[in-house]
């Protein structure tokens, strides 16, 4: 199957009528989820990420998702072992990816770039090629796409945080990403996207993703059941 990358405003979700018919169509887990959280915006990304989800399962077969926890204690489908998925949000924006195999996604809001955390997290090479940009906005830009390309690789692998960032390298060129990692033997694609001031990047385990598009949705239109 293709790979589903959509991605969100969930500005749409301040209508508190939209808020609550989502609220009611999305799985008992996620409303559960998002009963914990007390800010408005978080419950906002919550709800807005899970609609996202299930609709993306739903264009996949999958009506009434069950959610359980790996090994890793990364969310995944307890009864459909064929799909894979995982879920990002910044600022305003929710980011989505189903597929076959194990995938991994991020979305940052571009700001200032963090050069102390560059310093600690990243390795050599990516903090050199900060340091040469030509002006802060190309820097700000680097250092989002490299770190939602870090991100979005340690969440494909299962490994989350835990493992160090800078124990791998991306190679950046104008048509290509390279990592140069130890992690594990097995191949893995990546794909960066900047929309809106936002940076997205999505990784994926034992495919091509020459071909792959973000699109945009609307929460409005989602086609979710009701529960």
């Amino acid at each position: 199957m293709d790979i589903l990358l959509y991605h969100a405003d969930v500005g749409e979700l301040k209508d508190p009528a939209l808020f609550q018919a989502l609220y009611r169509a999305v799985s008992s887990s996620r409303r559960e989820k998002i009963d914990r959280l007390r800010a408005e915006q978080s419950r906002l990304l919550s709800l807005g990420a899970g609609a996202l989800l299930e609709a993306a399962l739903a264009e996949c077969g999958v009506s009434s998702p069950r959610f359980d926890q790996d090994e890793n204690g990364k969310p995944c489908l307890s009864d459909q072992n064929k799909l894979f998925f995982n879920l990002s949000h910044s600022g305003s924006e929710v980011f989505c990816a189903v597929s076959d195999r194990p995938v991994g996604c991020d979305v940052e809001q571009v700001r200032a770039a963090k050069l102390r955390v560059a310093r600690r997290f990243f390795c050599e090479e990516e903090y050199r090629a900060l340091l040469d940009c030509a002006d802060e906005a190309a820097r700000a830009r680097l250092f989002y796409r490299y770190w939602t390309l870090k991100e979005s690789f340690l969440k494909a692998t299962g490994f989350g945080l835990s493992f160090p960032m800078n124990r791998f390298c991306f190679l950046l060129d104008t048509d290509s990403i390279t990592i140069r990692q130890s992690v594990d033997e097995r191949p893995y694609a990546f794909r960066t996207f900047s929309e809106d001031g936002y940076q997205f990047a999505v990784c994926s385990a034992d495919r091509p993703l020459d071909d792959i598009r973000m699109t945009a949705r609307s929460l409005r239109e989602l086609k979710l059941g009701a529960k």
